[in-house]
């Protein structure tokens, strides 16, 4: 998968909670919510990003236990916020991407790079 996922994701756990608490008139940043528990929220998915970012594959098994429990939280929290519509637009896909970035990454097993390539009977490096 890369990093460029968890990097994304990252990039806009953090502009919407650096941008909802000092611009919360913007328009927008009318459709993410200004509440505590949203930004401790991002905070603790932004954290487990970073954690996902600096380590390299294959993790430790408590670094993939620990960031697919909260994945699974998050996931299921947004997805029932949304059902009782307490949730603001902004978050739902902020949440949701990170959310499965994180999981991606915690289920991983191993290193998935192609180091050799084979054609016909040839090893290519």
């Amino acid at each position: 998968m890369g990093k460029l996922l968890l990097f994304l994701s990252f990039v806009i756990i953090v502009f919407l909670s650096v941008g909802a608490v000092l611009y919360p008139q913007n328009p927008i940043f009318l459709l993410a919510s200004t509440n505590s528990i949203y930004q401790h929220v991002r905070e603790l998915l932004a954290f487990v990003l970073i954690l996902q970012l600096v380590t390299r594959p294959p993790r430790h098994v408590w670094i993939r236990v620990l960031s697919g429990t909260i994945a699974l939280s998050a996931i299921i929290w947004t997805i029932d916020a949304t059902y009782v519509g307490q949730m603001l637009p902004l978050d739902i896909l902020a949440f949701l991407g990170a959310s499965i970035a994180i999981g991606v990454t915690a289920i991983e097993r191993r290193i998935i790079t192609p180091t050799t390539w084979l054609a016909g009977n040839k090893v290519l490096t």
